[in-house]
């Protein structure tokens, strides 16, 4: 079931606002994302697909250390799933990512998956030329 789909979305005259979206059923559960690709940030939302948005995460690159920083802007705690992805997807894409992850938290198998989904989609789009994402 899994399918990609890309939207280029105008943006000011510093650049484009790239949208992806994807689902894919992953452990019996479906999955749904959204991704706002910018120049040098992120933003992701991974839920079902009930749409909920409960949390938001932030992860970013410090001068002052190799591993980045991630704090909770929206309603889940520094130990939330949404937050540790957040930050191996910033270290990984070396860039300021914000992510809704709203899926159950005591799901430590899904959270893997889905976090190998994100790279993935996050693969596709950060490949030169990518402003269509594939199907998959």
């Amino acid at each position: 079931m899994a399918a990609s789909t890309a939207v280029d979305v105008p943006a000011t005259d510093a650049g484009m606002i790239r949208q992806y979206t994807f689902q894919d059923k992953i452990q019996d559960v479906k999955i749904c994302g959204l991704i706002l690709a910018m120049k040098d940030s992120f933003i992701i939302w991974v839920g079902t697909g009930a749409g909920c948005f409960t949390c938001l995460d932030v992860a970013m690159k410090t001068p002052m250390d190799a591993m980045p920083i991630a704090c909770p802007l929206l309603g889940s705690s520094a130990d939330a799933p949404g937050n540790a992805i957040a930050k191996r997807l910033s270290m990984k894409l070396k860039a300021q990512v914000f992510l809704s992850y709203s899926l159950p938290a005591a799901m430590t198998e899904l959270q893997l998956a889905v976090e190998a989904r994100l790279a993935q989609e996050l693969k596709k789009i950060s490949q030169p030329g990518s402003s269509q994402a594939s199907g998959s």
